[in-house]
């Protein structure tokens, strides 16, 4: 009789362990709000909270808050510089610490498969080519930015041309077959929001289309 009994607990245990828990059975952590979660006097280091905020958990580590992403670190996308002023890029799931660029000359929209449109040998602004690579970061509250910048002419390559700029993180310097300048588009981030940032275009020779990659 003592052995079937112990049969009986065993499997019930086992019952026991196999089922989905209930609401009641998980742990739960104090829900705060970014506010709140500041306004905490002396955590202890290692502690855990629930964001309601950014819906997410945080935790305690050298005398700071650090957030447990619940969503993708990187973020890429696309986006359109036609002109001067100031560009607000959404849809990043996110606030970036930093946001890469890459852009080519003479890639002005979305979809294109043509030659320059505008003749052989041309010298203009149409017939350069080159490519940017730059980014921008958060450094502690301010923005540290660099762009580089090579190109040439599709007329020939006499000269090359060449940008660089540690206050700009979007730059291209259009040129003609001997490197001479026919105009720059530059751009520097300005800010870093909840879902993206804000560009401001301070110099513009053509179109570009910006491909970039932010990062959490």
């Amino acid at each position: 009789m003592r052995r079937i009994w112990i049969i009986i607990l065993l499997v019930s245990a086992v019952k026991a362990i196999g089922q989905a828990p209930t609401a009641g059975d998980l742990v739960a952590i104090h829900n705060v709000s970014t506010t709140e979660m500041n306004n905490i006097l002396n955590p202890t280091e290692g502690s855990f909270v629930y964001n309601t905020t950014t819906r997410s958990i945080h935790y305690y580590s050298n005398s700071a808050w650090v957030e447990v992403p619940n969503v993708a670190n990187s973020y890429v996308g696309a986006f359109q510089i036609t002109g001067l002023g100031n560009s607000t890029i959404t849809g990043v799931p996110f606030e970036p610490s930093s946001v890469t660029f890459s852009a080519y000359a003479n890639v002005e929209n979305y979809n294109i498969n043509s030659d320059n449109a505008v003749g052989n040998n041309n010298r203009g602004i149409a017939n350069a080519f080159g490519s940017m690579n730059g980014f921008a970061r958060n450094d502690g509250g301010s923005i540290a930015e660099q762009v580089i910048y090579v190109g040439g002419s599709g007329n020939s390559i006499n000269d090359i041309s060449r940008y660089a700029s540690n206050s700009h993180s979007i730059g291209l310097r259009y040129s003609d077959q001997n490197g001479n300048n026919l105009g720059v588009t530059s751009a520097t981030v300005l800010r870093f929001n909840s879902n993206g940032f804000t560009l401001n275009t301070d110099s513009f020779a053509d179109g570009i289309v910006v491909i970039f990659q932010a990062f959490r």
